[in-house]
């Protein structure tokens, strides 16, 4: 159901059916386009396991990081250097917004800042965490920023997401059999797709532990 060889194997079929991976999110027609997206809620590990299996097979795809995040400090020297060598690997990084965090909606700007003067990019798309209604049912740009909910890209395209461990195997192939495809926004979260697990429950339950140990490690006395 996960890890890599079953994530190789919704690659294989979308390639297959001539489908096009892209992370450009300014096109005007994403007919036979797939916008793959990585939201990293868990591990920064876990994403660059996948940037490098992506750049190996010439995949571009999208990273939205979390600046507020109680999993990881984006801004340690090994998470930064982690990101930056996810951008080497020619994917686009972005921001993943918490609009929970914070009870200044202008706080967005403080992050967009932080985040583009730390990696050197300027942000064009952003993904939100949680989305609310706002996001859901408004089809306004968050502060001039596009982000992954907006009407082109939530209702014109098919999307798909692996949200919660739930397997996404059988949607994509059921999508590619529809006939008039308008593009598909394609969400995954890389912590599934690196271990061979058939429960996301033992992956989380593998992850916490691995911190756990990491965490006292780097206490000790």
């Amino acid at each position: 159901m996960f890890g890599i060889y079953n994530y190789s194997k919704i690659l294989k079929v979308i390639s297959s059916n001539n489908l096009i991976i892209t992370n450009n999110w300014k096109k005007s027609n994403y007919n036979r386009h797939v916008l793959l997206r990585h939201d990293i809620d868990f591990s920064l590990e876990h994403a660059l396991k996948i940037a490098k299996f992506e750049y190996k097979n010439k995949i571009k795809s999208t990273y939205f990081f979390l600046v507020s995040s109680n999993m990881y400090n984006l801004f340690s020297k090994k998470n930064i250097k982690i990101v930056k060598n996810i951008k080497k690997f020619r994917h686009k990084i972005s921001l993943h917004y918490d609009p929970t965090i914070h009870q200044d909606p202008k706080s967005f700007l403080i992050e967009k800042n932080i985040f583009e003067k730390i990696f050197d990019v300027k942000l064009d798309i952003i993904s939100i965490h949680r989305p609310n209604n706002f996001f859901l049912t408004t089809n306004k740009s968050f502060y001039g920023i596009r982000h992954t909910y907006q009407k082109n890209y939530f209702r014109k395209l098919t999307y798909i997401s692996d949200s919660g461990g739930k397997s996404v195997i059988d949607l994509v192939k059921n999508y590619i059999k529809k006939k008039n495809k308008t593009g598909l926004q394609l969400l995954l979260h890389p912590i599934w797709w690196t271990v061979n697990s058939q429960s996301p429950t033992t992956t989380l339950n593998n992850w916490i532990k691995e911190n756990k140990e990491f965490t006292i490690s780097d206490v000790a006395l």
